[in-house]
């Protein structure tokens, strides 16, 4: 009989557990939201560090976006690419595949011409990382303004935030020493946790614009790996069964955990929410492995072994292949990073890889725009005519 799969979260269901956690907390060891109080005045950028308050409690809705496929900005974008490396620039590949950092071109700028070869190239090369960037200076409207032009944006219903701007999605590690290290790796080896963001939503995003407001010089990066390759590998008849399955996603551990943390939520919603496994990109025609490992519940309509032994094959084939995954660094604090990707073709996860030495805060903001409901479309289709980055 083939292994259990282990539900992100699930380890909050064991009473014994969850007091331990619970006593953590009261303790310090864990922080909870009153750290969005006794840390901002120690921050570079403390506007960006705001938890929900009573009034926000189930204040807000989740957001839709039924005509995302036809309005997807990269059916505009140049295939070249002109209105966006319209200056001197320095390129840099991350791999031959996935993922480009980019010197000398500077975001805020961007006319709409741009911003469409931005939304094209990300739905070819998947990920890129913008340095030296006055994005952060420019202010939480100029940000939430800057994502919709992709589309409405999403509203996280637990994460921090910024005051009057709840569509920026707030990051925070404060800064500490190697004593985090002992805690964070209490009860697991690893906390990698892959995911496309908030999968769990009927509309899940599109982009998402992830801006390092400050960030150690060494660690802490966030790593990518590709849908579209990890489908490009398996065999025609696999390839086939996966197409016919539909997953299950759910933020109910996610909730969970926050309201352990004394985190209000702005949408109180336990969501269950069913996506193909396979989706088709709206403007590439490229299929992908959608498999949103945070999130992701079961396999629909199988029995528990059946889909354990299914998402158990694809944790090791899509989550374990180094061939498939990138390293996008942040560069500390004064590199000014932005890093931009594609949730529909890529999904990622933080790396806890700096809590044995001393460091900054990790402190970003993420800009969540919300995409077209996945589907999979298995007509004869001109993917085979695809744009390509290069």
């Amino acid at each position: 009989m083939a292994p259990g799969y282990k539900v992100f979260f699930s380890e909050l269901d064991n009473p014994q557990h969850y007091a331990e956690l619970k006593e953590s907390i009261k303790a310090g060891k864990i922080t909870d939201a009153k750290e969005t109080v006794s840390e901002r005045s120690k921050l570079l950028y403390p506007e960006y560090l705001v938890s929900a308050t009573p009034a926000d409690s189930n204040a807000y809705n989740n957001q839709t976006n039924p005509d995302g496929a036809k309005n997807d900005k990269g059916h505009l974008g140049d295939p070249e690419f002109k209105s966006l490396f319209n200056k001197d620039h320095k390129k840099f590949d991350l791999s031959p595949n996935l993922g480009t950092e980019i010197d000398g071109i500077q975001l805020s700028e961007l006319d709409d011409q741009g911003k469409n070869d931005l939304a094209l190239f990300l739905e070819t090369r998947g990920l890129a990382i913008f340095r030296n960037q006055d994005f952060r200076d420019k202010g939480p409207e100029f940000a939430v303004n800057f994502g919709k032009y992709f589309g409405p944006l999403h509203i996280h219903p637990v994460a921090y935030s910024t005051e009057k701007h709840p569509e920026l999605f707030v990051t925070f590690r404060k800064a500490g020493d190697g004593s985090r290290y002992n805690e964070q790796f209490r009860h697991t080896t690893s906390t990698i946790a892959w995911h496309s963001d908030v999968s769990f939503e009927e509309y899940p995003s599109s982009f998402s614009i992830f801006v390092a407001l400050e960030a150690p010089e060494s660690g802490g990066d966030t790593l990518f790996l590709d849908g579209r390759e990890a489908y490009k590998r398996l065999s025609a008849p696999m390839q086939k069964f996966l197409e016919g399955l539909t997953v299950i996603h759910s933020n109910y551990g996610q909730n969970k955990f926050a309201a352990l943390r004394n985190q209000v939520a702005r949408i109180k919603a336990d969501y269950f929410t069913e996506h193909p496994l396979v989706r088709t990109h709206p403007v590439t025609g490229e299929k992908s492995l959608f498999f949103s490992r945070l999130f992701v519940q079961k396999v629909k309509g199988l029995k528990q072994t059946e889909s354990d032994a299914i998402l158990n094959f694809l944790e090791d084939h899509v989550n374990n292949n180094p061939e498939i995954q990138v390293r996008a660094a942040h560069k500390g604090t004064d590199s000014r990073s932005v890093i931009l990707w594609d949730n529909r073709i890529l999904m990622h996860s933080h790396c806890n890889d700096f809590l044995q030495h001393e460091t900054t805060a990790r402190h970003h903001f993420r800009v969540t725009c919300i995409g077209e409901k996945p589907y999979l479309d298995n007509s004869e289709s001109s993917s085979n005519e695809k744009p390509q980055a290069y």
